[in-house]
């Protein structure tokens, strides 16, 4: 989620921003989505299309791998790059423990305060407190994951594959997109996914279809690192086209046919555990209509743009405060019986809650430059100035 090169100008500085604020975007959503029940999560773009934030999610990641990390691999530091990659990983897997543990305890808690059952009970919680050691062991894992805490396991696999996805993005983009691809056709063909356990299952964000979004983001930023995708006029009106049959089908025409999403589903490949084609493809016609129409470019100019950029560029520890905000407002939630004005106002204060969070990190980050910045003069001279 955070990733970026320390220096940069011009156009790639641009760049670097548009990603930042795509990403900070995509939080917001996921924030918001992962308070069910609240009234905003109707205005989100799962509501008008078969793709929702977790493509976003994954896309604008592999981007900013791609930014962060090719150039020092294009200079020959392969080893250097692969450290980089495992660290960012092993970050990854300890920050999900603890968001996990951490939604866990919220959970528990309340539901020793209220006796409200689903708190203990819904989306995978029951074996955590049923079976705590099994769980405990799943949870080290990452086979045992609760839901809405499920797609960093997912990070952490990809940040992994990112070392020879890069390499052979390195050597010939198209080579690394059609291993992907291979990857992906096999574990669709043959139904093969990694498993959960102590409960049966697979992947809520099975890695063996999801490195495919994940891939593409790569190769993107690898082929087009200067600048956007090359206009095709059949390509975009084509990706206009399915965009507005995606918002149709999902509104049931607007709400003058009800019944034809659920027509739709049966014959449409829309799994989220297995990244489905329609999914997949919504996905790329509306990151590609966006882009060739830069409307990232034309968001910064937007008014409180850079508080969304902000939160971007501080993903992670945007996403790990947006995580438990989150399990709170499912909680609150519940004590409410789903109130519609409790969720609205909880959420609106939640968002402004991630943007004050994201400039406080901000301000430390650039109080730490300042200082290592007036640390280096002295460094230079051979004086007892600190070591950074």
């Amino acid at each position: 989620m955070n990733g970026q090169p320390q220096q940069a100008t011009g156009m790639e500085r641009k760049r670097i921003d548009t990603i930042d604020l795509w990403r900070g975007l995509v939080l917001v959503v996921i924030f918001i989505n992962h308070v069910p029940g609240n009234l905003l999560e109707h205005v989100t773009m799962r509501n008008f299309g078969f793709s929702d934030s977790a493509e976003a999610f994954v896309f604008v990641s592999g981007l900013a791998v791609s930014l962060a990390y090719f150039p020092k691999l294009r200079a020959g530091d392969w080893p250097g790059t692969a450290r980089r990659c495992v660290k960012r990983a092993v970050k990854l897997y300890g920050v999900h423990l603890l968001l996990t543990f951490a939604a866990l305890v919220m959970f528990g808690q309340a539901f020793l305060a209220t006796g409200i059952t689903e708190l203990a009970t819904s989306h995978g919680r029951d074996i955590s407190f049923m079976e705590p050691g099994r769980a405990l062991a799943g949870l080290l894992l990452l086979s045992h994951q609760i839901g809405y805490f499920n797609i960093l396991p997912l990070y952490v696999v990809l940040m992994l594959a990112a070392i020879p996805l890069l390499a052979l993005a390195w050597v010939r983009p198209l080579l690394a997109l059609a291993l992907s691809a291979a990857v992906y056709a096999w574990s669709r063909v043959t139904g093969f996914g990694l498993p959960t356990w102590p409960a049966e299952g697979r992947w809520f964000f099975d890695p063996l279809c999801w490195q495919l979004l994940f891939t593409i983001g790569i190769v993107c930023g690898v082929m087009w690192r200067g600048g956007k995708a090359p206009f095709s006029r059949a390509l975009f009106w084509l990706c206009v086209a399915w965009l507005a049959a995606g918002a149709v089908m999902v509104t049931n025409v607007f709400g003058l046919a009800p019944g034809v999403y659920d027509a739709a589903r049966a014959w449409l490949d829309l799994s989220k555990t297995d990244l489905g084609l329609g999914r997949l493809t919504h996905f790329l016609a509306l990151a590609y209509v966006l882009s060739q129409m830069r409307v990232g470019e034309a968001l910064l100019r937007l008014p409180g743009a850079d508080k969304l950029t902000l939160m971007g560029r501080h993903g992670l520890a945007v996403f790990a405060a947006g995580s438990l905000a989150s399990a709170g407002g499912q909680i609150l939630l519940a004590i409410s019986h789903g109130s519609p004005i409790v969720g609205v106002v909880y959420v609106v204060a939640g968002i402004f809650g991630l943007v004050a969070f994201a400039s406080l990190l901000e301000c430390r980050s650039t109080a730490a430059r300042a200082g290592k910045a007036a640390s280096q003069p002295v460094a230079a001279r051979g004086g007892g100035g600190p070591r950074q």
